[in-house]
């Protein structure tokens, strides 16, 4: 698929729908000053380019969510990265996986309810074929969320 060059109206369509996805086709379509016509079709066009991956849910403050969230960097032996990735989608407790570039290979987001079920979390990580070592770094506190699974 080639890349597609995005519209100024595309960023701000963007902006809009990141703020508050579940707004109406025709509030959107005012807002931008183009027809519900357009808009359909732009959003449509941003969907099938890849642009737009999907639509989600974000959880209020009153949910009872996985009180425990850990970012655990790991540094893999390249010959099992694909292995390694494969492992890590098993577990469910495992919410993200980000490569990154420096000294680690990985960040593991993970999230649960207690301290015990992280270290199990943990060490059933630390024991995958292809990890070499690890660090983890539980999240005390999140000063402000622009709206990331965090």
């Amino acid at each position: 698929m080639t890349l597609m060059q995005m519209t100024d109206k595309d960023k701000q369509l963007l902006a809009l729908m990141q703020k508050n996805a579940r707004e109406s086709v025709a509030s959107l379509a005012r807002q931008l000053g183009v027809s519900r016509t357009a808009l359909q079709e732009r959003i449509q066009r941003l969907e099938t380019n890849g642009i737009i991956d999907g639509y989600s849910v974000r959880l209020g403050a009153n949910v009872n969510r996985s009180p425990i969230q850990c970012f655990t960097f790991a540094a893999l032996n390249n010959k099992n990265f694909p292995d390694v990735i494969k492992q890590l989608k098993t577990l469910t407790a495992v919410q993200a996986v980000h490569s990154i570039s420096g000294d680690w290979d990985l960040i593991i987001h993970i999230c649960t309810d207690t301290l015990e079920k992280l270290n199990a979390e943990i060490n059933k990580i630390n024991e995958m074929m292809g990890i070499v070592r690890t660090t983890s770094n539980i999240v005390m506190e999140t000063k402000f969320n622009r709206g990331t699974n965090l």
